[in-house]
């Protein structure tokens, strides 16, 4: 490493992150890199699943033919799992999910985790 002279005439020192490089050499950048983008990366794709090992019996345009069977399936294995409460509802051709006030988002977006939002209607409401 090169020490440059200050203007004034006498020697400067290295600055904090030319002494740190200087310490921990090569190996310790490239260490000190990987583990940087290797936690960048964990942080951006991390995500639990809101009911771990459930996955959907069917597909999207099963579900938009027997609403009735989606209504069955959120209130039998989803709901039950989640931590706020709610209701599922058939109406017409969405199934209408009435959620606790308090968890809404929540249960919203576990929900649309598993299933099509075009399936859906929700709303806020107390649940008994």
């Amino acid at each position: 490493m090169k020490i440059v002279q200050s203007p004034e005439g006498g020697e400067s020192k290295p600055s904090t992150g030319q002494d740190f490089i200087k310490k921990i050499g090569p190996v310790g950048c490239a260490l000190f890199l990987l583990l940087a983008a290797l936690t960048a990366v964990l942080c951006l794709t991390a995500g639990r699943a809101p009911i771990p090992g459930y996955k959907p019996p069917h597909d999207t345009a099963y579900w938009a033919a027997h609403t009735d069977e989606l209504a069955a399936e959120l209130t039998d294995n989803v709901l039950p799992r989640l931590e706020y409460p709610a209701r599922a509802e058939t109406g017409g051709n969405v199934v209408t999910v009435t959620i606790d006030p308090d968890g809404f988002a929540v249960t919203r977006a576990a929900i649309l985790r598993y299933f099509d939002e075009s399936l859906f209607s929700f709303r806020e409401g107390v649940v008994s």
